[in-house]
């Protein structure tokens, strides 16, 4: 996961909120290993948190340059477009995440919501249930695989139960103006396929249903 030690001590204090002590260690990490793609969208995300949106879009433009192929990098600017206010860009950058990879729910998911947002109702509809039974399978693989490797404990097991049909899972939502905590990042900005598992988690636990939202709002 990590390219070298100050990459490293750089995550570590970004999970501390130490932001300026991170950066500092993310400028070296990358002086060791430069243009790095992982390193340059970790710190992407750093800048997402200090609202510095120039850099962080800088980073993860650099970041999907040298990986043009790696659909995460398109769903984590995306991601990042959407937090800015790109609302458009967001949607066309998400739509080549899911076309590199149509199995990324998160993808699915949040392309949808932000289709909702526009008004394609039918096409944010096709997204929400592509990215139901995504996360329905993905669960009952990992589910299946804690049964077999018998690595399931108490104090951190994912809910058996899925949404119900129709029912669609939303991301707490950042906003500008609001300080986001490094897991309200991790849980929609992803760089490797084995956070998803952090994913089905949050599904279970922290996802507000897009009814409850509305609910909210009216």
């Amino acid at each position: 996961m990590y390219i070298n030690s100050n990459h490293k001590k750089a995550q570590d204090l970004l999970d501390q909120e130490k932001f300026d002590a991170s950066l500092v260690h993310f400028n070296k990490a990358l002086k060791e290993a430069p243009n790095h793609p992982d390193i340059l969208s970790h710190r992407g995300v750093l800048h997402l948190h200090l609202k510095q949106k120039k850099n962080c879009l800088d980073d993860l433009h650099l970041s999907l340059k040298l990986e043009p192929d790696n659909p995460y990098r398109y769903a984590s600017l995306a991601y990042a477009k959407d937090f800015f206010g790109d609302l458009q860009g967001a949607i066309v950058d998400y739509q080549k995440a899911v076309e590199l990879d149509p199995e990324d729910a998160v993808a699915h998911n949040n392309l949808g919501l932000l289709l909702e947002k526009q008004g394609y109702q039918q096409k944010a509809q096709r997204n929400f249930e592509k990215a139901d039974k995504l996360t329905r399978i993905e669960k009952k693989m990992f589910d299946k695989l804690d049964e077999m490797e018998g690595v399931k404990q108490s104090g951190d097991k994912i809910n058996s139960s899925a949404p119900p049909p129709g029912e669609r899972i939303q991301p707490q939502k950042l906003e500008p103006d609001h300080n986001p905590s490094r897991k309200e990042v991790v849980r929609n900005v992803f760089t490797k396929k084995s956070v998803f598992r952090e994913f089905l988690s949050f599904v279970s636990n922290g996802f507000k249903l897009k009814k409850d939202d509305k609910k909210r709002e009216g």
